[in-house]
């Protein structure tokens, strides 16, 4: 009869709850039948650290695999021809270079000293100046002076002609000497060849600078 009407089940519900009521509100473990044991949530939290230590050792393996990865890809790249080219450009270049600064310091002492014996060696002979002429892009008024070549009467430069002090003029006479194995190269004999003291540590710097250049274009 209570089943064939609604409100006679209600009431029943409702009076049912009174007793449900005052057993949670009388004992406080009633309220926590519902919750987690201690135990519980000891191994929701051990749990839980696994799960976070796991997703840390998965991103710090996926970081390392991703950089490996991309050295592995890198060390694959493929040279191309116009990279090798350019390669071998520069080492067709900076070698020259580098190779040709260590014979600055030589060659440029050599020279002088070269000079030196002509001119100790001699005969010294008197030459015709034919032209002097000034270099219009020289900062330093540095001029050529030429001479009729002693042997054969034709102009030939004069090495040191600049370096003579005063400068001579169109018909004047200066001393000179031939080289004998190249009569064309003609020396001024008042002009001091000694090596000075300051061409020694310019030839230095000079010489590593050229070097330096030369390995950068080379090997940079």
């Amino acid at each position: 009869m209570a089943n064939d009407n609604p409100l006679v089940c209600a009431a029943i519900a409702g009076g049912a709850c009174y007793p449900a009521r005052w057993l949670a509100e009388l004992f406080p473990w009633w309220k926590r039948l519902g919750e987690p044991s201690e135990s519980t949530e000891d191994r929701r939290e051990r749990a839980r650290q696994r799960d976070l230590a796991e997703a840390r050792e998965t991103a710090a393996l996926r970081r390392s695999e991703g950089v490996d990865g991309k050295h592995r890809r890198v060390g694959r790249r493929r040279i191309g021809l116009g990279e090798v080219l350019i390669r071998a450009v520069r080492v067709l270049v900076g070698v020259p270079i580098a190779l040709g600064s260590l014979a600055i310091l030589p060659l440029g002492i050599s020279a002088g000293h070269y000079n030196q014996r002509l001119v100790a060696d001699g005969p010294v002979l008197q030459a015709v100046v034919v032209s002097v002429e000034e270099d219009k892009w020289s900062k330093y008024h540095d001029v050529t002076v030429k001479v009729a070549d002693p042997a054969g009467g034709a102009p030939v430069e004069v090495d040191g002609g600049n370096d003579l002090d005063p400068v001579p003029a169109v018909g004047d006479r200066i001393d000179v000497v031939d080289d004998p194995e190249n009569p064309e190269y003609v020396v001024a004999v008042a002009v001091d060849w000694s090596t000075p003291w300051w061409a020694w540590p310019l030839g230095v710097v000079i010489t590593l600078l050229c070097l330096g250049m030369g390995l950068a274009i080379a090997f940079g």
